[in-house]
């Protein structure tokens, strides 16, 4: 069997694992019955748990594949498009993350603190880092503060979805109707205008 197809089943059964178990039965040895191959691939295609987990993370989390989805897009656009395409990495993240339960489960573990998740963390951080860093070149910055109002509409996004899983009242906005998730958009779009209003 080619590598490839065997790194495949590895990865395909980490996400297996997590959808019907959650991730208390991540183990390597749980994951090698499931793709049905010895656990020393595992060490030998991904050097661990940990790499596989990063691996699989770069597969489903928004930030690892958000910046080559968005970053020649804000190289490349105009000045006067910059706002829409901030929009729009926001917004997609916001969908993604509420239709995504497997990157749900991911945060709720990572907020737990295991030491297995770090990896992740890390590589989420660099990705998204790495896709503000080409928007703040692009805006020269002209614009105060950006990546605080970024990083504070990616924090509520975040926590918003996470808490709705469980209670869907937040602040006597109740999220368990799809009207709620709309004005949460509108808000966020008229976060971004308020960001690129006030220029220094």
């Amino acid at each position: 069997m080619e590598i490839k197809e065997t790194e495949k089943r590895l990865l395909e059964a980490v996400s297996t694992i997590i959808e019907n178990e959650g991730f208390t039965k991540i183990g390597i040895n749980r994951i090698a019955r499931q793709a049905k191959c010895d656990k020393v691939l595992i060490y030998r295609y991904f050097g661990g748990l940990d790499g596989l987990l990063v691996e699989w993370a770069k597969r489903n989390d928004f930030y690892s594949f958000a910046y080559m989805q968005f970053a020649e897009r804000v190289e490349k656009a105009e000045t006067s498009e910059l706002r829409e395409i901030v929009k729009s990495v926001l917004m997609e993240q916001l969908r993604f993350l509420k239709k995504n339960t497997l990157m749900q489960e991911l945060y709720v573990w990572e907020l737990s603190g295991n030491p297995s998740f770090k990896g992740i963390q890390i590589e989420r951080e660099k990705y998204g880092h790495k896709l503000q860093a080409v928007l703040e070149k692009r805006l020269n910055g002209k614009y105060l503060n950006c990546n605080y109002y970024i990083t504070i509409i990616i924090s509520a996004i975040n926590f918003i979805v996470l808490f709705t899983r469980k209670y869907s009242i937040i602040n006597g906005i109740d999220f368990g109707k799809p009207e709620a998730w709309d004005k949460l958009e509108e808000t966020v779009s008229n976060y971004i205008d308020m960001m690129f209003a006030y220029e220094k």
